[in-house]
């Protein structure tokens, strides 16, 4: 018993470093943003289009690696899939180096060699959880499940939250500092331009109702752009004002030196002090930091891409596939319906009946899109979400979304708890009551001014996270549980499907509502969202713990 114990927590531990640094290698792409937006021009409808692709090849990794998983060596499995997933988060980098490509508009080979090297990565990260769910489900006993595996899942979280810090730091310490050269300067000046400047004016206290267009215009030499914005103060009159912007080199380094001269200086502060409208002033500000660390976001996959090289050899070392390859007895579980050694026939009888057939198991699919939608629309457009719409640091977003995980870490546990201590096991019961809290502390989120101290919006961000990831983990152990563990990767795996067909309203549907409208109609989506889910899971109220006893 000790040595079983030795190696169960063993699994469990490596498992979990493991899975965090899949997230180092996945999610790296989220900080990444906003210095390709900057540098290139790319729009957020671009970067929705990008995240719904990546997420449903994903998904469906996922489901065909859940097969996979259930028939093969979970040691090799993760492990080969974390080195490969390295390898391409370490080409990201090179690209614009080999192609060419330097500051300004991005021609289209480069985001379609972007888009194919996240594809692949995606392709391997569906090698990450399914080998997970077998291991744990041939060392941990159904009835210890859900506390076990909700202490596992906060390696989603660990992984979250450490790559935020590292790659808010990244983005805000490391780069070149192109502020100096006026060519560089002009580059990013117009990207900003053309992809932030509209929600700018939108955001400003002139309370303008819809944007006409925005046109740039050279002028002479002193100038790097004149902005020509016609635009409606209301819907009532149509009544029509025309502002002009002028965005000139002299003026920014007037801005770039009061920044380096007082870092924590307010847009009200740069407004007053060189005679300039807010949203001019905001506008400025934003470029200076770009152009301050420029190339920052490349750091954003190598540093990332060696932690995972390292632990790719560190899996191999430490995983054990069964009880059995280690010369212990397997686990004694209560019947599952067919005998461990059955056949290929047998088994795919057993997976139809108890997880194809399996109402329960398409219940919790369906629920779990609602609950990707509100995790990732948080997790991948956090950090552009907190520069763009809150104003904050490209480091101070990303301790905030680093807090959102740390609290999300505490949902887990708090949840995987409930179920085993007060719902006898019946993790979709504690579901509910996790999406009620979410969609409130989104609710809260959302109506709290922009003047308000950053703290209570971290406060209340980090509320959401820990009532979000209670169903994120809890999904995965009540589909276990429902399928048994002859079937519960496939199970997982058919889940995961739906959680990550909800990219296509989180990643493409929330960069076209950014784009037409500005972030609150996001967050408006996220609070119904989470609303519906809670229904869904109200569905199975009455269901049983797990499925061992059919």
């Amino acid at each position: 018993m000790k040595g079983f114990k030795y190696w169960q927590w063993r699994t469990i531990i490596a498992t979990m470093i493991g899975y965090a640094l899949f997230y180092f290698v996945r999610k790296n792409f989220s900080f990444a943003m906003p210095g390709l937006a900057a540098e290139y021009a790319i729009s957020n409808t671009s970067f929705g289009i990008i995240l719904t692709i990546v997420g449903l090849v994903y998904g469906l990794s996922r489901f065909f690696n859940g097969i996979i998983a259930d028939r093969m060596n979970g040691r090799y499995h993760m492990s080969i899939g974390l080195l490969l997933c390295a390898l391409t988060s370490l080409a990201f980098g090179f690209i614009p180096s080999l192609l060419g490509v330097e500051i300004g508009v991005a021609p289209h080979a480069l985001i379609v060699c972007f888009g194919v090297l996240l594809v692949l990565n995606n392709i391997f990260q569906g090698s990450g959880f399914p080998p997970v769910t077998r291991l744990l489900t041939h060392w941990v006993p159904p009835h210890e499940l859900a506390t076990k595996m909700s202490i596992w899942n906060t390696s989603h979280s660990i992984g979250a939250g450490l790559l935020a810090i590292l790659c808010g730091f990244i983005m805000g310490n490391m780069g070149s500092n192109l502020s100096t050269d006026e060519t560089s300067v002009d580059r990013i000046t117009r990207n900003y331009i053309t992809i932030n400047f509209k929600d700018d004016i939108k955001k400003s206290d002139q309370h303008i109702a819809s944007v006409d267009r925005i046109k740039i215009t050279e002028q002479d030499n002193n100038l790097i752009a004149l902005v020509d914005y016609s635009y409606k103060p209301n819907y009532k009159n149509g009544e029509s004002v025309k502002q002009i912007y002028y965005f000139d080199y002299a003026t920014f380094c007037k801005v770039r030196d009061l920044i380096a001269a007082n870092t924590d200086i307010s847009t009200e502060q740069i407004a007053s002090d060189l005679s300039l409208s807010e949203p001019h002033a905001k506008a400025f500000q934003s470029i200076v930091t770009r152009t301050t660390n420029a190339g920052a976001w490349r750091w954003c996959f190598y540093l990332p891409a060696f932690l995972a090289l390292l632990g790719a050899f560190g899996l191999f070392t430490a995983l054990r596939d069964t009880p059995k390859s280690v010369g212990l007895e397997e686990l004694q579980n209560r019947t599952s319906g067919v005998n461990e050694n059955s056949s290929t026939a047998e088994h795919r009888a057993f997976v139809r009946k108890k997880v194809y057939g399996n109402p329960l198991i398409w219940i919790l699919a369906i629920a779990n899109f609602f609950v990707y939608v509100v995790r990732f629309s948080v997790l991948d457009w956090g950090p552009k979400f907190l520069t763009e719409a809150r104003e904050m640091s490209y480091a101070y977003a990303g301790w905030t979304v680093a807090i959102f995980e740390i609290f999300g870490i505490i949902g887990m546990l708090v949840a995987g708890w409930a179920t085993d201590k007060i719902f006898a096991g019946r993790a979709h019961r504690t579901c509910v009551f996790c999406m009620l809290g979410a969609a409130l502390f989104m609710g809260i989120f959302y109506i709290l001014p922009n003047e308000v101290h950053p703290l209570v919006l971290i406060c209340v961000l980090a509320m959401a996270g820990f009532f979000i990831y209670g169903p994120q983990a809890l999904i995965g152990i009540a589909a276990a549980n429902q399928a048994t563990k002859r079937a519960a990767a496939t199970a997982n795996g058919l889940t995961g499907i739906f959680g990550y067909l909800s990219v296509f309203v989180s990643g493409l549907g929330a960069g076209i509502l950014v784009d037409k409208f500005g972030w609150n109609y996001v967050f408006l989506g996220m609070i119904a969202i989470a609303f519906v889910g809670m229904a869904v899971f109200l569905l199975m109220w009455n269901a049983k713990s797990d499925g061992y006893e059919e």
